[in-house]
């Protein structure tokens, strides 16, 4: 038996039971519905992918959607990127990314509906490059490479990634994996790019790539989505609705008598209001956890039952009003708005932007000027 003829039948078997993990159990994923729809949807596809690649390498069995696996060939990347930008909230420009998936999608199945696919193996054999062989050729190398470039993009969206709460070293490896493993995709694909020109006109080596290729890719895709779901989203917002179903059924049970709950939250708004730990740029869930003498889950369950919000989005409303403070200022006129957005405590100007939006509406500059035009 080849066992690379039978590697994708084992995968896609491997690849539903994921699925199903992912769509039943809660993860790392908390109430993320789209992040988890988005992940289920990578795996599935591969899934698809897999058993074409069983039927095309074991043409006696009968699968009635032969080849049409490739019509989404292109969309491995795109869709990493998506579910990291559902997943973490990452700065994406959706409708420029969209757009153009769209597009290339369209152009895409209009080339490759018509095409007839026995024109391939009678290239290897005859070295005859026809019209549709090139059209395909291209289609392929230009699917290649936009992966490529999505895969490493998602990465550099995450390699600098912002915590709310510190890691400890279990969730540090979990993150480095799903890091990792992204670049690892991307080496991959790059290989698989040198090796499928190399093996052009090689009839046994082509058909030795093809194998090979859907067998990696699938397996990192599927490698991928296990780092992903073991990944502590808990960290990232330091939002109670996040945890574990069985971590939030312990303190919500647990919780603090209302005496108790309002001193504590007596207590955080000190730590905001008076000493203004949100202006440091490192702040953490486990500072304000240090600061109040309570548990990282009590707090943020207090601030999410109390302000009906993640911890990140609770320490950047409060970022925003001292901004929108300055910007109202006759320091406005001095500083720049970068100035003002790493003062109130932001990292960036990108990410002063958008919390800023999100919780006015209207950018930084749009507030400045209707502002000054109301005052003056």
């Amino acid at each position: 038996m080849n066992l690379l003829k039978t590697l994708p039948l084992i995968g896609a078997v491997l690849g539903i039971a994921l699925a199903f993990l992912i769509t039943l159990g809660k993860g790392a994923h908390g109430n993320n519905k789209a992040a988890k729809f988005t992940l289920v949807t990578i795996v599935l596809l591969n899934v698809h992918n897999l058993l074409d690649a069983w039927y095309y390498y074991n043409q006696d069995a009968e699968w009635i959607g032969s080849g049409t696996s490739y019509l989404h060939y292109h969309l491995i990347g795109v869709l990493l990127l998506l579910y990291t930008y559902f997943l973490f909230k990452i700065a994406v420009n959706l409708k420029l990314w969209g757009t153009v998936i769209v597009l290339y999608t369209l152009i895409r199945w209009a080339v490759l509906i018509p095409y007839d696919g026995n024109e391939i193996e009678e290239m290897l054999r005859t070295n005859k490059v026809t019209a549709n062989v090139l059209a395909f050729t291209i289609d392929y190398y230009v699917s290649l490479l936009l992966n490529i470039f999505l895969i490493l993009l998602t990465h550099l969206k995450i390699k600098h990634l912002k915590f709310s709460v510190k890691l400890d070293k279990a969730e540090q490896v979990s993150y480095l994996w799903l890091k990792n493993l992204l670049i690892i995709a991307s080496v991959v694909y790059l290989v698989i790019l040198l090796n499928s020109i190399i093996s052009m006109f090689n009839e046994r080596q082509w058909m030795f790539f093809m194998q090979l290729e859907s067998s990696i890719l699938c397996f990192f895709c599927f490698a991928i989505a296990l780092a992903a779901i073991r990944f502590p989203v808990f960290a990232v917002y330091g939002d109670f609705e996040d945890l574990s179903g069985e971590t939030m059924r312990k303190y919500a049970n647990s919780s603090l008598k209302n005496e108790e709950s309002d001193e504590l939250w007596g207590r955080i708004t000190t730590v905001m209001e008076k000493e203004k730990a949100y202006l440091n740029p490192t702040f953490r869930l486990n500072d304000l956890a240090e600061k109040t003498g309570e548990s990282l889950h009590h707090i943020s369950q207090i601030i999410n039952q109390r302000q009906e919000m993640s911890f990140s989005d609770f320490v950047n409303h409060y970022r925003v009003r001292e901004a929108k403070s300055l910007l109202g200022s006759p320091r406005a006129d001095e500083i720049t708005i970068l100035a003002i957005a790493l003062e109130v405590g932001f990292n960036s100007k990108t990410a002063f932007y958008n919390s800023f939006k999100k919780i006015t509406g209207q950018t930084p500059s749009t507030f400045k000027k209707e502002f000054k035009s109301i005052s003056s």
